[in-house]
């Protein structure tokens, strides 16, 4: 009996050691990583607007603006270069424990990359890590990793990925992993940088689809939403598309192009739950400053504070124009929706800091 319970105790104390270094040790990147480990500890069916796609959503869709201004109740499930592949299986995670009426879905990444492009797997830990372990996990694994048993290692179990970050550690990173208000996080991420870009540039003529990988799993996306009763809000965030280059060797423009026409083939059909917002047609209704540079923040063209909420105050405008209070009701003073007045205080005392002003 004894020496049964000593096993158990040493299991035990084996496991509390295991996930408190785990704890400690995970890396809190917000490019990804802390928007996934945030959502665990979102109150259950609290979250109607997910925002699901690359960096540019959680630096450009401000979810404390979206509140503050128009009560809806949003989320950024984002990482860097999410592929469309991985959008999918994070809309499935997203709806264990939410029941979004809407999902917006970032187009950025199948747009200007193919399949086969440089660093496909560079931003994985950003997708992976963030995320509990299921078989969901595992699918969305498989996929983005092309089954190479060899990248699956490292990022299973997500443990032995960053394991040996002991050198690295710092008192504040002991401090945040157990004092950081995980809850009222929602995923944004604001930038305080300035930096200037040409203005857009559209060949609105020309139409090029898509990798195949990528129409197979939009279409994945769009099947999961129908079925599920949501409406899917697919656009782009605002950056330098092209950058004025008289080369466009990205093409990104000319599969906007084809998004456009796909969507209204599908609405042609009769397919009415998908809506597609081709905003560099119309920049005049978000008031982005390119060439001034007031609202970019970095050589990839992301947002930046004041970026980010001129786009997201035209986004709940479109939102609360489609859809309505009726599906996406002002949860502003619902004592059940507290943590979204603390996640607006986070992110203004963030803009406070920086001196920046708050909008």
């Amino acid at each position: 009996m004894r020496s049964f319970i000593a096993t158990i105790i040493s299991i035990i104390v084996i496991i509390t050691a295991i996930s408190v270094s785990d704890t400690i040790l995970k890396e809190r990147s917000e490019a990804g990583i802390i928007q996934g480990s945030a959502l665990y500890h979102q109150p259950e069916d609290t979250i109607d607007v997910a925002m699901i796609g690359s960096s540019h959503v959680h630096c450009g869709i401000n979810t404390a603006c979206l509140f503050n201004d128009y009560g809806i109740t949003a989320y950024d499930y984002s990482s860097a270069e999410q592929p469309l592949w991985c959008s999918y299986y994070y809309i499935k995670e997203f709806c264990k424990n939410q029941n979004p009426k809407v999902i917006v879905l970032d187009f950025f990444t199948p747009a200007i990359y193919q399949d086969d492009y440089e660093d496909k797997y560079y931003f994985m830990d950003d997708t992976l890590y963030g995320m509990k372990f299921s078989m969901n996990k595992l699918r969305m694994m498989n996929v983005a990793l092309d089954g190479n048993l060899e990248l699956i290692d490292k990022y299973f179990p997500a443990y032995f990925g960053y394991h040996d970050r002991y050198s690295q550690l710092k008192a504040e990173d002991v401090k945040e992993a157990f004092e950081f208000d995980y809850e009222a996080f929602k995923g944004y991420s604001p930038r305080f940088h300035n930096q200037s870009f040409q203005s857009p540039v559209l060949r609105l003529d020309e139409v090029k689809a898509p990798s195949d990988k990528s129409v197979e799993y939009l279409n994945k996306i769009i099947e999961y939403t129908g079925g599920k009763g949501i409406q899917l809000y697919i656009t782009s965030i605002p950056y330098a598309i092209n950058d004025g280059n008289e080369v466009m060797e990205n093409e990104e423009d000319l599969r906007y192009n084809w998004l456009e026409k796909y969507v209204l083939e599908l609405q042609a059909k009769g397919v009415s739950h998908v809506y597609y917002d081709y905003t560099f047609k119309h920049p005049e209704d978000f008031g982005i400053d390119y060439e001034g540079g007031s609202d970019f923040s970095d050589g990839s063209s992301h947002l930046n504070y004041y970026g980010s909420t001129k786009y997201t105050k035209f986004l709940g405008q479109d939102l609360r124009r489609l859809y309505g209070e009726e599906l996406l009701p002002d949860h502003r003073g619902d004592e059940r929706y507290a943590s979204y007045d603390r996640h607006v205080l986070f992110v203004k005392k963030q803009v406070e800091d920086e001196g920046w002003e708050w909008r």
